[in-house]
Order: structure tokens, then C-alpha cells, then sequence
């Protein structure tokens, strides 16, 4: 429908328009239009309107119905003969249209409806320039202003000063039409090579056949008839000869094909069927003289030729359709192509790419376009379909799928369009797939990590468990062996103590000291393997003063405190107790290698709290090679271990002679 209204109807239109005025003129008239009409200006006119009509007819476009319109009315302007000396200049003292008959009235106003509607036609044709529309309204306007002050003036000396602007009009719609046909023919860019060649025939065939036009005012005006109607007449034959040289030559409107596929198929299935009613005749002549009763010669002959009429035909329609018709053989093969694609496609994208890229390439069509929901189901702006149809799959709709007219050959016919529709119904079907398929792999993966998760997780209890148990069994090994032992040493420390001579008491007393905050400590310990709940918290500043407090405590073996230790550290940090339990450690492992291996007397430990737990612990002692530290000692690794177990981070800066500073963080849960 919308190809009709576009198309179709304003050239029926202007046809029904023109027949009904030349029937009106010639009814009004006193000469009947076989009269008026001679035999070459039929010809002609026939002529003309047929290759007007033509490319509108087999390729329908925009450009090919301002042609169309153009040449109906360039038919019925020609088709009555014309001559200026048929209008009466010297009548003065009415308007003139009172004066000349109807059909005359007629071809003036054609003729100036032909005006603005060539510099249409040369806006558009053969390829549309950058003439704006306002300007072609224009044209159409002013050219009915001038044809009715021409018919409606009173005087001669009027109605030659309209004919002056007449002429003048003609002049500049002629320039401006020549004008742009040149510009087309001097555009060298490759894409336009075939344009520019098409517009060069166009532009000769027209001069030769509209000039002497042009030229015939100025003879008549200077009393020379050197250029009669039927002289005009055989000029304008150069418009159709030249259109169909460029046609056939350079595939003027995309329509070489077509008439040459029917030129061909028509003379082939004429010669066909020539040739079976020969082969019906000769087999009835044969089996005459052989049969007894010649009535049934006939009846066979007919039979043989209708047995082998069939096969024949089909190998010959085989033969003409792969000859004639090789895009209806290339449509069915990228049909069948596309089947197997999309029988082997699972994404979306992948369907996409096919109607966008992939089919329309392999049918020659201009262009594709698949639109899936959500996006808008409408065609691309400026851009007219030649055919379209909506996804659905089941009852569910998709999306649309459309596709434009093939760059060189027929419109896509009932049989292809059935066959696009079923590939539509793949279409669908493919991407109902492609959309399960899609949300299976998300709901694969969704499941694949949760089951990573989990098997993770498990393995965390697992070693949580095994982790716990193993604690559990070196803190009754230590209760059992370690803890009795230091008992033990304490309580025969404080027996010696309360007998020995005064000079060895203090002595005793000190170990005595000693052994009991080495039972501390080590009560201390056997509460952390043994406490599991990761949930509790702990105040870090009161476990870390009590470690320093406990060196402190401590006589050196010259006298003093074991270890002089500056804090710094807030006034009150909770934390969880695994953490406050590994930085602990940590300060305390530091501290007692500072004393045991480094033999410093002064250390400082300072601690920060923000995002991550920050501790830094220096001391004055000797110092050590970090990157060679001697076999059988684990203090440094079991530091790094109970870091990292945590997500932490562990650096130990070490220069001999100088000290040892180690810095340590872990991480803190956000509230």
C-alpha cells in the first residue's frame, strides 16, 4: 500500500488527469481529436510515454515517478501538433483565452507544467543534487503565474511581454537543467563513475532533441520556418533512443537486466513452443501412414509430445533461470546458507551479524537491519524498505527484521518473500535459543561459583577443623611436658630460696620470678591454642603492655631492666582476638629476639590503628643478614606465617651493628 500511495498513484494521477483534459478539450472543440492528431506525433508520443514509464514500472522509486509524471505529460503535450502562428496576437480588447480553442488553452498550460517540472526532474534524476524543495515550488508557481498572464492579457503588447518572460523562464529552467546533468557527468569519485557516464548520454540525447526547440521561437519571430513540428517531432526521438542506448549500455534506472531477461524468455518460450507444436504435427504425420486408422495419429502424436513436453520444459526453465535469472538462484543459496548458520548459532550477536552483514551481502541487497526488543520496532529514518516482517517466537515478539531492494535486479517476488518469511521464523526460533541458551550460561556460571564458594568454604572448615585439633594436641603436649616442668622448676627455686645463704638467695629468688612469668606466659599460650572463637574481641593495648611490662620486669645480666622498652600506642584498641592475638605475638617473638640474639638493651614499639593495624618494633641490638638467617631458628617464620595467615603483611629491616626494625600490618573488618 505504501508503495502504491508513493509511487503509483501520482503517476496514475497525472495520466487520468491528462486523458480527462484532452477528452474535455476535444468534446469542447469543434475538431474531433482524430483531427488533431496526426500519425507521427502518435508515434512519438507513444514512444516517449512507454520509455517514461517503463523504469517506473519494473524498479519503483522516487526518482523514477517524477520521470514517469514528466514524461505523460511530455506525451500529451506532443501528441497534438502546435504552431505559434496559431495564437491571435492582434486581437486586442478581450483576454485571449477567448480568442484560441480549448485544446490550445491546453497545450500552453502543459507546456508550462513542463517547465518546473523538468528542473524537478533535474533535481532528482540521475541522482538526487542539493536543489532545495522551496525552490522547485517556486518554479511551479511562477510558471502559473506567467502561462495566466499570457491567457488572461488584453492587449498584443501584453501578451508579448508575457511570452518574452515565457521564454525567458524556458531559457533558465533549460540552463539550470543542462547545468546539472553537467555537474553530474564532471564528478570523477569512483561510486559515481556509472552516474557520471549515464548523465553524459542523457545530456547529448536531450540537447540534440530540446535545442531546436529552443531555437524554433526565434525563427518564427524573424519569419523562418526552418524548423517545422514534424521536424521537432523526429529531434525528440533522440530522447527515447538515448535512454534506451543508456539502458541497455549502462543500466540507466537498474532495468538492463530485467528487459533483457524478458526479451530473451519470451523469444525462448516462443521458439519452444514452436518447436513442440512442430514435434506434435511432425509425430502425428509419422504415425499417419503407419496406422490403419488415421484419426488416432493425431491423438498419439499429441501424447508422445505432451510425454516429452514436460522434462523438456523443465531442463529448458532450469537451463533460462541459472542463464537469466542467476539472483533468484544466488536468493535460494543464501537462503539455504543462512538455514544452516542459524541451526548452528547460540548468541544473539552472532544472529545479529548475520541479517546485518552476512545476508543482505550475499543476496546483493542494499541493506539489512535486525532491531531486537527493547529497541524501537521501526525501520532506519531514510531508508525505505522493499520488504519487512516481525520476529515472533510463539507468541512472544522479538523484534523486526527489515531489508532493502537489491542493488541490481527485480523486486524480491511471492516465492522469495515466502522464503524470507520462513527464515524470519528461523530467525526467531534461533534467538528464542540463543536467549535460553544465554541466560543457561549465566545461571551455569551463578551455580559454578556457588559451588566454588562452597567447596572452598568446606575446605576452610576442613583445615579450620584439622587446624583446631592440632592446636588442641600441642597444648595438652604443653600442659603435659613444658607447663609441669616450669611448675616444677619454680617450686624447687622457691624451696632453695628459702634455705640458701644470703649471698645465693637473691639469685634464687630472681629464677624464682623468672619461672613464674615463664608459666604465665606459657598458661597465656595454652588459653590462645586452646580458645577457637574467632567472634570474641580484645583490648590490643592491654596485652601489648603487658608483654612489654613482663621484659621490663626482668633483671639483665648487668644489672637493670632485661629490656628498656618506650610504647606507643592508643589509650584503648578492641579488636578481634585472632588479631590481637598474632600482633602480640609478634611484639613479643620481636622483643625476645632483641634480647636473645641481638643483645640489645633498649627497644621501642609503636602502634597504629586505621584502616590496616600498623606496628613497627626497633631495638639496638647487633642486628642479622635477612637474607641469610641460620638453619634451626623459626622465630622470624613463625611471625611471617601468623601474618600472612591473617591477609597481613610482614617487612624486617636489619643493618649489623645497628639494629633491627620490623614493620607489620593486617587488615581490620569494616563496621
Amino acid at each position: 500500500m505504501k508503495k502504491f500511495i508513493g509511487y503509483y498513484l501520482p503517476i496514475l494521477s497525472v495520466f487520468i488527469l491528462q486523458g480527462l483534459l484532452l477528452r474535455w478539450a476535444t468534446l469542447a472543440g469543434t475538431i474531433p481529436l482524430r483531427g488533431l492528431v496526426t500519425p507521427f506525433s502518435l508515434f512519438v508520443s507513444v514512444l516517449i510515454l512507454v520509455t517514461g514509464l517503463m523504469p517506473s514500472l519494473v524498479r519503483p522509486g522516487e526518482s523514477h515517478t517524477i520521470v514517469a509524471c514528466f514524461a505523460i505529460s511530455f506525451a500529451f503535450f506532443l501528441l497534438i501538433p502546435f504552431e505559434l502562428n496559431d495564437l491571435p496576437f492582434v486581437q486586442p480588447g478581450a483576454p485571449l483565452y477567448q480568442f484560441i480553442p480549448l485544446h490550445l488553452i491546453l497545450r500552453l498550460i502543459q507546456g508550462g507544467i513542463l517547465l518546473p517540472m523538468a528542473l524537478h526532474m533535474s533535481a532528482w534524476f540521475p541522482r538526487r543534487n542539493r536543489v532545495p524543495m522551496w525552490a522547485i515550488l517556486c518554479g511551479y508557481a511562477l510558471s502559473a503565474i506567467l502561462v495566466a498572464a499570457f491567457l488572461f492579457t488584453s492587449y498584443p503588447w501584453q501578451r508579448v511581454l508575457a511570452l518574452a518572460f515565457l521564454f525567458t523562464w524556458l531559457t533558465v529552467v533549460v540552463v539550470l537543467f543542462f547545468v546539472n546533468l553537467f555537474m553530474v557527468t564532471r564528478d570523477a569519485s569512483p561510486e559515481n563513475l556509472r552516474d557520471a557516464q549515464r548523465a553524459r548520454i542523457v545530456l547529448f540525447s536531450i540537447a540534440l532533441a530540446e535545442i531546436p526547440l529552443w531555437f524554433r521561437p526565434f525563427t518564427l519571430a524573424l519569419g523562418l520556418d526552418i524548423f517545422p513540428y514534424d521536424l521537432l517531432l523526429l529531434f525528440q526521438l533522440f530522447v527515447p533512443i538515448g535512454i534506451s542506448y543508456a539502458v541497455l549500455r549502462h543500466d540507466l534506472f537498474g532495468i538492463d537486466r530485467i528487459l533483457r531477461r524478458t526479451l530473451i524468455y519470451g523469444t525462448v518460450s516462443l521458439l519452444f513452443l514452436t518447436l513442440y507444436l512442430a514435434l506434435t504435427i511432425g509425430m502425428a504425420e509419422l504415425f499417419a501412414d503407419s496406422l490403419t486408422s488415421r484419426p488416432l495419429a493425431p491423438l498419439i502424436g499429441l501424447f508422445i509430445a505432451a510425454v516429452l513436453f514436460e522434462p523438456t520444459r523443465k531442463w529448458v526453465q532450469t537451463w533460462l533461470d541459472k542463464l537469466l535469472y542467476p539472483d533468484r538462484l544466488k536468493f535460494q543459496n543464501a537462503v539455504q546458507e543462512m538455514q544452516s548458520l542459524l541451526a548452528q548459532a547460540k548468541r544473539r550477536e552472532e544472529i545479529i551479524r548475520l541479517f546485518n552483514e552476512v545476508f543482505p551481502r550475499q543476496i546483493g541487497a542494499e541493506w539489512g537491519v535486525l532491531k531486537l526488543f527493547p529497541e524501537p520496532d521501526v525501520p532506519p529514518a531514510h531508508l525505505m524498505p522493499a520488504w519487512n516482517t516481525r520476529l515472533i517466537a510463539g507468541k512472544v515478539p522479538l523484534g523486526g527484521y527489515w531489508l532493502g531492494s537489491r542493488r541490481a535486479g527485480p523486486d524480491y517476488d511471492p516465492d522469495e518473500r515466502a522464503r524470507l518469511s520462513g527464515l524470519a521464523q528461523q530467525a526467531a526460533l534461533a534467538l528464542a535459543y540463543a536467549n535460553a541458551y544465554e541466560n543457561l550460561y549465566v545461571l551455569n556460571q551463578t551455580l559454578e561459583e556457588r559451588v566454588k564458594e562452597q567447596t572452598q568454604q568446606g575446605i576452610a572448615d576442613q583445615k579450620s577443623i584439622a587446624a583446631y585439633e592440632e592446636r588442641q594436641k600441642i597444648a595438652r603436649d604443653l600442659h603435659d611436658s613444658v607447663t609441669q616442668s616450669l611448675f616444677g622448676m619454680h617450686l624447687v627455686a622457691r624451696g632453695l630460696a628459702a634455705n640458701a645463704s644470703p649471698e645465693m638467695k637473691d639469685d634464687l629468688q630472681a629464677l624464682e620470678m623468672q619461672a613464674r612469668d615463664t608459666l604465665k606466659e606459657m598458661r597465656l599460650l595454652l588459653n590462645q591454642l586452646r580458645n577457637d572463637s574467632v567472634g570474641e574481641t580484645a583490648d590490643l593495648t592491654e596485652a601489648v603492655q603487658g608483654v612489654c611490662e613482663a621484659f621490663s620486669r626482668r633483671s639483665g645480666p648487668e644489672g637493670g631492666s632485661l629490656l628498656s622498652i618506650a610504647l606507643d600506642i592508643p589509650g584503648r584498641v578492641i579488636l578481634q582476638k585472632d588479631t590481637v592475638d598474632s600482633a602480640t605475638w609478634v611484639i613479643r617473638e620481636s622483643l625476645q629476639n632483641a634480647v636473645k640474639h641481638g643483645k640489645g638493651r633498649t627497644a621501642r614499639v609503636e602502634v597504629r590503628c586505621g584502616a590496616k593495624l600498623h606496628g613497627v618494633i626497633q631495638d639496638d641490638g647487633m642486628g642479622f643478614d635477612v637474607e641469610a638467617l641460620p638453619a634451626g631458628h623459626y622465630g622470624v617464620r613463625g611471625m611471617r606465617e601468623r601474618v600472612l595467615a591473617l591477609g597481613g603483611e610482614l617487612k624486617i629491616e636489619s643493618v649489623i651493628g645497628v639494629g633491627t626494625t620490623i614493620h607489620f600490618s593486617l587488615p581490620l573488618p569494616r563496621e
